[in-house]
């Protein structure tokens, strides 16, 4: 390890040297980096886009805190772009699909993972409509609206906007490593389904907790489905609102809305420190059906709107039980075998169950009376 420390050292000072000083300076900007990624350095250097808003490597893979974990270099990126998350990042400059190609993403099957170029065949560029100049910017797409609604059922979904965050904790196993995920724009729920819109859309009622003592039921999130049992409301709801495209969240999408949250748990969400059937309640002893659910909005909304994510029940997620990185593919497909996550924690648990990067998961099959969900859909369907 020694030996090969050393020949990096001389061989980063030769290859600057070899560079015209545009390299030099690129080299500069990248830091630490260039250090071992030589090659890629110069790579992102002769592409130029330290001269397009991209002036450094922290802009793809995130400020590098630990990047080398240990003496045997123990490589722990903090972020590492892969497939389309790859394209999102060209999308921001570029048009959304490939000139030449039409392809909408992949992009590094034609160019380099940093320079972006094609050596062989540089991508043409588009020519100007007639008469305007070549520095005229294509018109922006207009804006999805930021809200969609179904009136006869009550259902209220909010835009979220299209981003990148850091999924994931070391605090459990199942959510390391941390890592960079990018997020289209989505429409989310406002609420938790509630036991009326399930009743409206399925004919009945699956919830234990309805009745006398619940004289607000039809306003508490439907519970005791199974992600089966979603997957049949879903069913049945697209085909009452025609080209709704009704939907589970991904897990990414789910964690995505949650990190907007203010850390205020009580005053966002119904869980055990504040869901107590009776007054005089609760503890740490307490069996699950000491607590309960309550009416859906009646906490305050996270940043982008939307209530309850955290607490009342857990939420079950279109996502497959699969090791990290998050990977939303066709194996995440509703006839794929075996289990489903869930997220958010529920009215019976502690706070420490609240938490955005958490995950769970069961049977897809499985009914428990803390377990519903929340409806997501694509912005494409709205334009």
């Amino acid at each position: 390890m020694a030996r090969l420390r050393t020949a990096l050292l001389v061989l980063v000072p030769l290859a600057v040297a070899a560079q015209p000083d545009r390299s030099q300076e690129q080299f500069r900007q990248a830091g630490v980096c260039a250090r071992c990624h030589v090659v890629s350095v110069l790579e992102w250097g002769i592409s130029g886009h330290g001269k397009k808003g991209h002036p450094d490597c922290q802009g793809c893979h995130g400020p590098s805190r630990g990047h080398v974990a240990d003496e045997r270099n123990g490589v722990k990126p903090d972020r590492l772009p892969r497939g389309a998350e790859i394209a999102s990042l060209c999308a921001g400059c570029h048009a959304p699909q490939c000139p030449k190609t039409s392809a909408a993403g992949e992009c590094q099957k034609c160019h380099h993972v940093h320079a972006l170029l094609n050596p062989a065949a540089p991508p043409p560029q588009e020519p100007p409509p007639a008469g305007a100049s070549r520095s005229a910017k294509r018109p922006a797409p207009p804006a999805p609206p930021p809200d969609f609604r179904v009136a006869d059922l009550g259902i209220e979904m909010v835009l979220i906007p299209a981003g990148q965050f850091d999924m994931g904790s070391e605090r459990w196993p199942a959510s390391s490593p941390v890592h960079t995920v990018h997020v289209e724009a989505f429409y989310l729920g406002k609420t938790e389904v509630t036991q009326a819109q399930w009743e409206a859309v399925m004919g009945a009622n699956p919830s234990l907790h309805q009745g006398p003592e619940f004289p607000d039921a039809r306003r508490m999130p439907v519970e005791q489905v199974s992600w089966e049992d979603c997957q049949a409301f879903l069913s049945q709801l697209n085909e009452r609102v025609s080209g709704a495209g009704f939907r589970l969240p991904t897990e990414a999408e789910w964690e995505y809305a949650a990190r907007a949250g203010s850390g205020n748990l009580e005053a966002q969400a119904w869980y055990r420190a504040n869901s107590a059937r009776r007054p005089g309640a609760g503890g740490d002893f307490q069996e699950a059906d000491a607590f309960a659910p309550r009416p859906v909005g009646t906490k305050q909304p996270n940043r982008l709107g939307v209530f309850d994510l955290f607490g009342n029940v857990w939420e079950w997620c279109s996502s497959l039980d699969r090791p990290y990185p998050f990977a939303n593919d066709g194996r995440n497909s509703v006839t794929a075998a075996g289990k489903r996550i869930l997220r958010g924690g529920g009215f019976a648990d502690s706070a420490e169950y609240l938490n955005a990067a958490l995950r769970h998961s069961e049977r897809s099959d499985r009914r428990y009376q803390w377990n519903g969900l929340r409806l997501a859909r694509n912005v494409t369907r709205a334009n």
